[in-house]
């Protein structure tokens, strides 16, 4: 009996491990292949053009598990590039700073997506 209840406590944990808690994601900013961007949080449209290649910031506001969130400009789809932890000043984690790489940008919504839910689409890039 206690073998039974050990297990089912094991497989239990094991299974609320790998949960995702994602409370928000959000567009932060846009930069060129140069480093000169801007930041898009409370814009509608950027200022700059960024023909080409580009990069996005995109902050996760919770945790996320293996899966990273899906980074679309127009019909270009960003490249996972890497990630930084934010940290809130008693030193918990609160969420990453994503960076995704794009390539052949033209124009068009940026558009953050994850299992299938958009969360950001808002900000049109020139």
């Amino acid at each position: 009996m206690k073998k039974i209840i050990l297990l089912s406590i094991l497989l239990i944990s094991t299974l609320f491990a790998y949960k995702t808690d994602v409370k928000g994601i959000y567009a932060v900013g846009i930069f060129d292949s140069s480093g000169k961007g801007e930041n898009v949080q409370h814009l509608r449209k950027t200022k700059a053009d960024y023909n080409g290649t580009c990069y996005t910031k995109i902050f996760v506001y919770g945790n996320i598990f293996k899966q990273k969130p899906k980074v679309k400009i127009g019909n270009s789809i960003g490249v996972y590039q890497n990630s930084k932890p934010i940290y809130s000043s008693r030193k918990i984690k609160i969420g990453e700073e994503l960076l995704y790489k794009h390539e052949n940008v033209s124009k068009g919504l940026i558009r953050v997506s994850f299992k299938n839910k958009v969360f950001d689409s808002k900000v049109y890039v020139k």
